[in-house]
């Protein structure tokens, strides 16, 4: 069978239009009561902090949070309260980048699939997460585009979960 020139891009435009659904597919996760799971590069360079996500009822959308955790002990500091308003409540959908030192993260989430991706970076000291900004903001940076791309649209299994999943029948 000869490919003609236009069976061929009908080839290309349908794989393209498969890649990109994946991106566009909505991430949600159904959480065990207790069961806090690892953002994508959620765990620190020090490995002592963890940057998790956590909900209940049905596909995690009441009482979401991103929340920050003691890596080592698996307990909860606290809710990264800014980070409000997201599209996904899938762990995998939002992407921690660490300063090397641990002292920074910025979280780069989905609030809609059309709009710009949201960032919130926070200082971190004495196991206490402090916002630089009072509301997540537009994310403009490309390499912080290119590391979502990269580390959260994908379905690579987190890193670390913390407490007991949800069971799977």
């Amino acid at each position: 069978m000869k490919l003609t020139r236009s069976r061929i891009y009908i080839f290309v435009a349908a794989t393209l239009l498969l890649i990109s659904s994946a991106a566009l597919a909505t991430f949600n996760y159904d959480y065990g009561p207790d069961e806090y799971v690892t953002i994508s590069n959620g765990i620190s360079p020090d490995r002592k902090l963890a940057i998790t996500t956590h909900g209940e009822g049905e596909m995690g959308y009441e009482k979401f949070h991103v929340n920050l955790l003691d890596a080592l002990t698996g307990k909860r500091i606290g809710p990264l309260e800014e980070i409000v308003e997201t599209l996904d409540t899938g762990a995998g959908a939002f992407g921690a980048k660490w300063a090397r030192d641990s002292s920074e993260v910025t979280i780069v989430y989905r609030v809609d699939r059309h709009a710009p991706l949201k960032s919130m970076t926070y200082r971190l000291a004495e196991r206490r997460a402090t916002p630089f900004t009072k509301r997540p903001v537009d994310v403009r940076d490309a390499a912080l585009i290119k590391f979502w791309g990269e580390f959260c649209s994908n379905s690579k299994p987190p890193e670390k979960t913390f407490g007991t999943p949800k069971r799977r029948e």
